[in-house]
This record gives structure tokens, sequence and C-alpha cells, in this order.
């Protein structure tokens, strides 16, 4: 089968091409996985800032509906104010 120098030599290139393209196959399998494994984290980052912009939104509206209170608050006992003063003036007019 080995017979001369020529044949060793194909012998060893043979292996080389072998061993380089397992190392390829290996390299370029490695690298898929890592590429889809970045993929899903975007993906999770992604949904997971959808999630906290819910939230601020949320609690955006309810720290307006909290400061909205003490002005509606305020416009509720101006009306009621001024309801008391329509009702003693009517009093005092009728008795008069």
């Amino acid at each position: 089968m080995i017979q001369t120098s020529k044949d060793i030599l194909f012998l060893i290139l043979g292996l080389s091409i072998l061993t380089i393209s397992f190392f390829t196959c290996f390299f370029l399998y490695y690298l898929i996985r890592l590429i889809k494994k970045l993929y899903n984290a975007g993906r999770f980052i992604e949904e997971v800032s959808g999630r906290l912009n819910e939230i601020v939104k949320t609690t955006e509206r309810k720290i307006k509906e909290i400061t909205l209170l003490p002005l509606i608050a305020e416009g509720i006992r101006t009306v009621i104010d001024f309801l008391k003063e329509r009702k003693k003036n009517k009093e005092k007019e009728e008795k008069k």
C-alpha cells in the first residue's frame, strides 16, 4: 500500500484535509449555536423591555391620576362651598 514517499504525502494530505474539514464543521456548528443564542437573548431583551415599557406607562398614568385627585377634590370643595353659600343666601332671603 505505502511504497513511495509520494504515497505518504497523499496520505498525510488526505488526513490534513479531513482534519481541517472536521474542525471547520465543528467551528461552524458552535458559531451557529452562538448566533442562535444571541438571537434568543435579543428576543428576550425585547420582550422584557416591552413589559418594562408597559409598567412605566401604567405607573405614569397612575401618578397623573394621583396628581389630579387633589385638583378634583379642590374643585368639589369649591362647588360645595358655593352651594352652602347659596343655601344660606336663600335662607336669609326667605326670613326677610
